[in-house]
């Protein structure tokens, strides 16, 4: 299975990074002086060229989905073959292709005009072109994955894969299960694929197997990268042994707030769920403090402290030992 995958993997970014290269090959050829002209004779070629490659990306979809289910000892039985072209032509939103790749030239114009460099100007819609070339393909090869694994019944779901390129909010989500008809969540350049899972007896369990763990993965990095994708703090506070999904999620909902008589960064994650640590930890002590009732469950009740980053919690906490606790009650840390 995991051969299988990777190998999936491989072909679908190779597919991608030719794409990336075709694009930027013909961008540098756009004359500066007359943007809109060149985009009217050639715009033509590029999304056909485009759409061909969303294509091939999407055929690959029936035979790896087979593969996957027969490597589980599980019949495939697909209702139909899917149709390759019909996941190309269009972007992942659903506008057509032709809409989303004159982005970057209309982006280029607004910083031209805006009296941007012309280099520069043109750096940026390059950038966004690869952007788009390398996810435009991905995509369609996703999408008509999920479209097999959806229309096979002996497909009971997929699990989610990262690859070692993988940002921090898609590395925290490796190895979950999701049903069949679950959409596939990913970003621009998501490194990210489907891993089919069989109708078979504790499925869910097998399916862990197949995957690597999040942790493992941020140990597999090199220092340098766990600090690029986590951030510094947050990439320590995973090495100090903090929840890599605490870690992960609590930079959703920042916020700024006064504490501990610092002004520090705080955040919303986790504070509203009556299971999480922090908020168990906060109910004790308000128990403890006698502001609440003994043997209060925390129903209607939210904690007052709010809850800190990692980050937050670095910059104001005196010792090792302190930063450990700080983790602990903020829920980072079992």
């Amino acid at each position: 299975m995991e051969t299988l995958a990777a190998a999936y993997y491989r072909r679908q970014t190779r597919l991608a990074a030719t794409a990336a290269r075709l694009a930027a090959r013909w961008w540098r050829a756009m004359p500066r002086a007359d943007i809109d002209l060149y985009w009217r004779l050639n715009a033509a070629a590029l999304i056909a060229v485009f759409a061909q490659m969303q294509e091939q990306a999407a055929a690959d979809a029936d035979d790896y989905v087979s593969a996957c289910l027969l490597a589980q000892e599980v019949d495939p039985h697909p209702a139909g073959r899917l149709n390759p072209a019909a996941f190309a032509g269009y972007a992942a939103d659903g506008r057509p292709l032709e809409s989303l790749l004159y982005r970057p030239v209309i982006t280029t114009k607004e910083l031209i005009g805006r009296g941007a460099p012309e280099p520069a100007a043109f750096e940026r819609g390059l950038t966004e072109l690869l952007t788009i070339a390398s996810s435009e393909i991905a995509d369609a090869g996703r999408s008509a994955t999920g479209a097999r694994i959806a229309s096979d019944r002996a497909c009971a779901g997929y699990v989610r894969m990262a690859s070692a390129k993988a940002c921090a909010r898609c590395a925290v989500l490796a190895g979950r299960v999701y049903a069949f008809n679950r959409g596939f969540k990913r970003h621009r350049r998501c490194h990210c694929y489907h891993v089919p899972m069989g109708r078979k007896d504790r499925w869910k369990q097998r399916a862990q197997t197949y995957v690597e763990d999040p942790r493992e993965h941020f140990d597999r990095l090199s220092r340098a990268e766990q600090d690029r994708l986590y951030t510094v703090s947050g990439a320590r506070a995973i090495r100090d042994g903090a929840d890599i999904t605490q870690v992960v999620n609590a930079r959703r909902g920042l916020y700024t707030a006064d504490a501990f008589g610092h002004r520090v960064e705080a955040t919303r994650e986790g504070t509203r769920r009556r299971s999480t640590a922090f908020v168990r930890n906060e109910l004790a002590r308000a128990i403890e403090r006698g502001q609440l009732p003994r043997g209060h469950t925390g129903r209607g009740w939210r904690p007052q402290t709010p809850r800190l980053t990692p980050e937050a919690i670095y910059k104001i906490a005196d010792s090792r030992d302190e930063v450990i606790w700080m983790l602990k009650h903020h829920g980072y840390l079992f």
